[in-house]
């Protein structure tokens, strides 16, 4: 699913890096959740940047950067 992210809040659980990425698919208006541990995601995502969502039975489980044409 192509997506915006709207919002990344990073934290740490058990000394691990973590997102809260707040996305919205493209053609939808509700913003959508997803947290994920770093790993997961590509480096240093931030609000704006154009993200392809992975999910797997409705749970994301990798996000990776669209690059500009």
């Amino acid at each position: 699913m192509r997506a915006t992210i709207h919002a990344v809040q990073p934290y740490e659980l058990h000394g691990l890096l973590y997102y809260r990425l707040l996305y919205v698919i493209e053609g939808e208006q509700q913003p959508r959740e997803a947290r994920l541990s770093h790993d997961m995601a590509y480096p240093g995502p931030s609000a704006g940047d154009r993200v392809e969502v992975h999910a797997l039975l409705g749970i994301v489980d990798r996000v990776t950067r669209v690059d500009s044409v």
